[in-house]
């Protein structure tokens, strides 16, 4: 059959972030208050400059997505340094006098449309032991945070209440936690106690008394980042604060995607009989909670510890995927208390040689997962050549397409994930130079072939799977639709087959 080709725009017409319009250019230095940061509206550009910054900052102003309210350093290989020393927050100046005032150097309430970058947190204690860098609730939503750093406040970053929504990246937390506060109500390196949670890119390493992250999202994303050293266990997912009140009817259910990431456990972890827990510890009724753990290598270092614990002694319902993941140094992938009301399937994880598998189908276990150099002087996580793992993984799985760069020195960054063969949170031949807080996505090519039958397949890599392809008839001007085709991803790319007797047309990528 004669090969019908179709015009392709080969280039994508590509925006991250709409441009807004400036309404304003706000400077602030280490003289300034809190006064100028809390008047941007939207629109709004602050920019800080470098200096020691020791004042409360509350914001409540409310942008549209397409004009955010900008907050950034003025350079951010300087960052200007929010560090109240030994002073508690309680004592610090800033005009929000209630009394939760204290509870983080920067609050959100009710805010929208901020986007903070290039911004240190430092030293934020307060008399109640559960001070935060950044605090956000009542429902505060596009929250967009990017390129800070936390480091030994009670808690790196805490909130989130009804529908609130936050995203964070390339920022990193470091020894965030307070043995002060009682075992009962510990701090964290993050403690997110509902609404909505996407984290991809961070380094949180050595909590110093619970967990590297405590969630308690009702939908939360956490990809492609590092954990290390938490002092309790890792991290878990937990019933929402806000289920139960009049806010919320039931049924409720919470999940939580964990995809791509790198846990390198304590040495000494304060809870070594498991790594990631569900636990509705409020004990809410009526409540599932669902955990999905995809392409992520474990490395632990006690031996037994449950990779994820499904704590559900009470009854709740609660499930847990666990797929195409390398769990090293334990031989327990996964514990569930009450079986009849808890269930974990999956399949392609690595374990190791002895462990028992239980209802994880296709398992590889061998001695040694094969990793490059898994010292702790060089973390090399990365597979050697001859790996077990090598073109194991089952891609059916979906959703991986980006990769953590490139470990604890190299650190805040990812590479297009070219393929997902491979088990674990790397794959074997991905190349190509690391995307930075400051760099652009790179933009995805749009491929045609021709396939059998005449049809013709357009494509884009894996990691533009939250990109869109539209189509226009006519090219000036463009009238740009979503494609109808069916969109399918494989273990190389993302694509769409359009058959040979399709209209004639033009497309594009969006994001």
């Amino acid at each position: 059959m004669k090969m019908r080709w179709f015009p392709i725009l080969l280039r994508l017409a590509l925006v991250l972030w709409p441009l807004p319009s400036r309404a304003a250019v706000i400077n602030v230095g280490p003289s300034d208050n809190y006064s100028k940061i809390e008047g941007a509206k939207a629109g709004d550009e602050v920019i800080i400059a470098p200096g020691q910054y020791a004042f409360r900052v509350y914001l409540t102003h409310q942008a549209p997505p397409g004009n955010p309210i900008s907050i950034h350093a003025q350079d951010p290989a300087n960052p200007p340094v929010w560090d109240f020393g030994t002073n508690l927050v309680d004592n610090a100046p800033g005009d929000y006098t209630a009394g939760d005032k204290a509870r983080g150097a920067w609050q959100f309430s009710g805010a929208q449309g901020y986007n903070i970058s290039g911004i240190v947190f430092r030293h934020c204690r307060n008399k109640a032991v559960d001070c935060s860098g950044i605090r956000y609730y009542e429902t505060t939503t596009n929250l967009y945070i990017k390129n800070c750093l936390f480091e030994s406040n009670d808690v790196g970053i805490t909130g989130g209440t009804q529908d609130s929504q936050a995203v964070i990246e390339f920022c990193e937390f470091n020894a965030n936690g307070n043995t002060k506060a009682p075992s009962s109500a510990p701090t964290h390196n993050i403690y997110i106690y509902g609404g909505y949670l996407a984290m991809r890119y961070c380094y949180l390493h050595d909590s110093v008394q619970g967990q590297n992250f405590h969630i308690r999202c009702r939908q939360s994303t956490l990809e492609y980042n590092w954990f290390a050293r938490a002092a309790n266990y890792e991290g878990d997912l937990m019933s929402d604060d806000d289920f139960g009140n009049a806010y919320d009817t039931p049924p409720y259910s919470q999940t939580m995607i964990f995809r791509g990431n790198v846990i390198v456990q304590n040495n000494n972890p304060g809870n070594h009989s498991q790594v990631i827990a569900l636990y509705n510890d409020e004990e809410i009724s009526n409540l599932t909670m669902t955990l999905n753990a995809t392409y992520n290598s474990f490395v632990g270092t006690y031996g037994t510890s449950q990779f994820v614990h499904v704590s559900n002694a009470d009854g709740t319902s609660m499930s847990a995927t666990l797929s195409d993941n390398i769990l090293s140094g334990t031989t327990v992938p996964y514990y569930i208390e009450d079986t009849t009301n808890g269930a974990v399937v999956g399949n392609n994880n690595w374990l190791p040689a002895g462990a028992n598998p239980g209802s994880l189908q296709l398992s590889l276990q061998s001695a040694s997962p094969g990793f490059v150099d898994p010292r702790p002087s060089v973390e090399d996580y990365h597979l050697a050549p001859g790996s077990v793992c090598l073109g194991h993984a089952d891609w059916v799985v979906g959703g991986v397409g980006r990769e953590y760069y490139y470990n604890e020195l190299t650190n805040r960054l990812w590479r297009p994930r070219f393929s997902s063969y491979d088990i674990g949170a790397f794959e074997s031949t991905s190349t190509g130079a690391p995307v930075g807080p400051y760099d652009p996505t790179p933009p995805p090519p749009l491929k045609i072939a021709s396939v059998q039958g005449g049809h013709c397949a357009i494509s884009w890599p894996l990691y533009a799977q939250d990109f869109q392809l539209e189509q226009s008839s006519a090219i000036a001007p463009p009238t740009w639709t979503p494609t109808t085709a069916v969109v399918v991803t494989n273990p190389n790319n993302v694509g769409v087959v359009l058959p040979a007797s399709a209209t004639v047309g033009f497309f594009r990528l969006t994001q």
